[in-house]
This record gives C-alpha cells, structure tokens and sequence, in this order.
C-alpha cells in the first residue's frame, strides 16, 4: 500500500462499488452490495493501517540511524584541519582510515593508528635516516597530542558510519516519511468510504419493510441488525422476548 496512485485506485474503486449497490433497485440486493462493501472496507482499513504501522517503525529506527549520522559527521568535522595539520595529503589520510575502518574492527584500526602518524600516509616535513625537519617534529607531536586523542573516539564508529552512508540513509529516511504520507493519505480516504457506506448500510437498515424483513435468510437478518442503531437493535429484541414470553408452554 506504499504507492498511493495504487491506493487512489482502490480507493475509487469502492466509490464506484457504493454507486453501483445503491443503483440497484432490489432492495435485498442493494443492502447485500453494501454489506460487502463496508466488509471490503473495513479489510482495506486494516491493510492500510498495517502498512502504515510498518512505515512508522522503519521511520522511527531511520531517524536513529540519521541521528548517528548527522552527529558522527560533526565529529569527522574536526579531522580535516587535524590532517591538514600531519600530512602533505591530508585526503590520502582520510581515504586510508575509510578503508582501514571499512575492512578491519576498531579495535584492529585503534592499534594501527597507535603505531604513529605515518600509518595513514606521508606526515609533513622529512625523516632523513633520523634527522627530523621541523616541520616533521611538529606533525608527530601534533598527532600523539591532539589528533590521535581525537581519532579513538571517532574510530569505534568510523565502520557503522561508512555502512550506513553506503545504504543512502539520508535517502531511504526521506523515503519512508513518503510513504507515510501517501498512506495517511489513504487511510483518510479509505475511512471516508467506509463510513459513507456504513451510514447508508444503516439507512437501508431502518428503512427496510416489514414484508421485505420477513423473507430475508438467517445471514441477512443477522447482518441488518448488525446495522441498526443500537436502540432499535434493543426494541427488536424485547419485542421478540416478549413474544416468546407469551406464547403458552406445549402441553406434555
């Protein structure tokens, strides 16, 4: 029930069922086509209300994912000027920690990372047999103070937050609220057919005659009180204690 052109359908499709039952002349016959059609109704209601419910649940645990997202994203922020800050290509470094966190656990990327600032690529500056530039010294003293900090705590979720960025999380949230759209949509629509048919189902009801009452089957009679208003359900069935009440007992 996710498309709502299909729910439009459908939902037409009872509007024409009702035209149809009230433009047959039998009276029987029309209040049998209004029965089946609040009984369809009332299945379709609760189809589209399933689905409904489903779509709720997924938005709900999208949300959530979206959350961790947005919120990892702000933290992965504060990596570009730490980078910038160690290596001569600071992109060379991010690609390499994706690939690290998307293949291995975090616990494996943690002690990699530990191992120094050249695992992830070049750093500044230049390490020539031992003879470091300044600009190397200052790189590693920036890593092991105030990025490698920095990356133990994004690294644990680095792997989560490349997978859901690989199922387009943001695109399937915007989705689902979609979808929720279309069948609330429906669902007010299929509600207003069924309670059209419902109030025109009880109008045939009371509007029945007596001689017409008289030869209805047992299923049909059952199903016009069903229809009735509760009070004229209640007069019905005293009038019937009533005359069970006075009949005189067989004799033995």
């Amino acid at each position: 029930m996710g498309d709502f052109g299909t729910n439009s359908t459908v939902v037409e499709a009872l509007r024409a069922r009702f035209d149809q039952a009230m433009s047959e002349p039998d009276t029987v016959k029309r209040f049998r086509g209004l029965v089946n059609l609040v009984e369809d109704a009332q299945v379709l209601r609760a189809k589209v209300s399933k689905g409904l419910k489903e779509h709720q649940k997924s938005e709900a645990l999208l949300e959530a994912e979206k959350r961790f997202v947005t919120k990892h994203e702000t933290k992965l922020d504060s990596l570009a000027q730490g980078f910038f800050n160690c290596y001569a290509s600071p992109g060379k470094a991010r690609a390499a920690l994706d690939q690290l966190c998307a293949n291995y656990d975090s616990q494996y990327v943690l002690d990699v990372i530990r191992l120094g600032v050249w695992r992830l690529s070049k750093p500044l500056g230049f390490d020539l047999f031992g003879i470091k530039s300044d600009a190397r010294r200052i790189s590693e003293a920036f890593f092991e103070n105030s990025l490698l900090p920095v990356l133990e705590k994004i690294i644990p979720d680095q792997g989560d937050y490349l997978k859901l960025k690989q199922l387009d999380v943001e695109e399937r949230y915007e989705k689902i609220l979609h979808e929720i759209e279309m069948s609330r949509m429906a669902m007010a629509a299929v509600e207003a057919s069924l309670k059209k048919a419902q109030a025109q189902l009880e109008t045939e009801a009371k509007a029945m005659p007596e001689d017409v009452v008289e030869t209805l089957s047992t299923a049909d009679a059952a199903e016009r009180l069903k229809a009735l208003p509760p009070k004229m359900r209640e007069a019905i069935f005293e009038a019937r204690r009533e005359a069970l009440a006075g009949k005189p007992s067989r004799a033995r």
